[in-house]
């Protein structure tokens, strides 16, 4: 592998019991060109890293069942939203490419960045679509060229999703789906739907400051004055594994009051 590239950095890192855990996968039409591994043309920061990364291809013929899972059942529906008129990209693909990685927890962001670059090399040797597996986000190659790799960005590798049923009194759960890449638990928040974009602003932020490496509970974020959003521990076990997170996290008010509302208290 040629010249390597800086790690993205950590400036709040406080280490976590939680590992990180990464599983993309990157699917095409075989054969795949050869293409050189570039650290500098992909954005990989060492050699050991990329090394750690289990990288296996898959052919359609060989397991099709599972194969085809990736765009059936709970995946189908996801897949259909982010690719639309893209997603024959995605169901006539015969060979797909699983990159996954489990590490303790980093004081910097290389994980991710090689899992990336990894990616962006699949992408040049022809893979046509990439899934963020944990973030439940499908991208086209042309998307992934799109992107900007030269730091971390939530707004790229975590999924905020507000769920369409309510779930208690009335009040819809929204939860982000992409932290335990950087070894963190995912927010939960219980609100209204006309407060989803205020809470999904607040939410970013926490979300952000997570990546950075600052550890939960215990955030604080001020919304207004007298009013404080806290991460605090997860009373409820079982909905974080019903949704499938490896780990989460309640983001509240700091004196206990429901969210219902919120956005009022933001500046006109």
């Amino acid at each position: 592998m040629a010249e390597s590239v800086p790690a993205w950095s950590r400036p709040l890192f406080q280490e976590s019991p939680q590992p990180t855990k990464i599983l993309f996968v990157c699917f095409g039409r075989a054969p795949l060109a050869e293409v050189e591994i570039s650290g500098a043309s992909f954005g990989l920061p060492s050699r050991e890293l990329a090394a750690q990364v289990d990288v296996r291809e898959h052919r359609r013929e060989a397991k099709p069942g599972w194969f085809e899972s990736w765009w059936g059942d709970a995946f189908g529906t996801i897949a259909q939203r982010d690719l639309g008129q893209s997603l024959p990209l995605l169901t006539h693909s015969d060979v797909c490419f699983t990159l996954s990685l489990t590490i303790p927890d980093q004081a910097d962001l290389a994980p991710l960045q090689t899992v990336w670059g990894l990616s962006r090399w699949l992408c040049a040797r022809g893979a046509s679509v990439v899934l963020d597996v944990h973030a439940f986000r499908y991208r086209t190659r042309t998307e992934v060229e799109a992107l900007s790799f030269e730091e971390s960005d939530v707004a790229r590798d975590v999924k905020i999703v507000l769920e369409t049923a309510p779930t208690r009194d009335g009040l819809h759960l929204m939860h982000t789906r992409g932290l335990c890449k950087a070894a963190r638990p995912e927010l939960l928040s219980f609100i209204r739907p006309d407060d989803a974009d205020a809470m999904g602003r607040f939410m970013s932020q926490v979300a952000r400051t997570l990546l950075e490496g600052a550890v939960a509970p215990q955030i604080r974020l001020r919304v207004s004055d007298g009013v404080e959003l806290v991460t605090m521990p997860s009373p409820e076990p079982s909905l974080v594994a019903s949704l499938g997170l490896e780990a989460g996290v309640t983001l509240g008010r700091s004196d206990g009051e429901s969210l219902a509302g919120i956005a009022r208290l933001l500046p006109p």
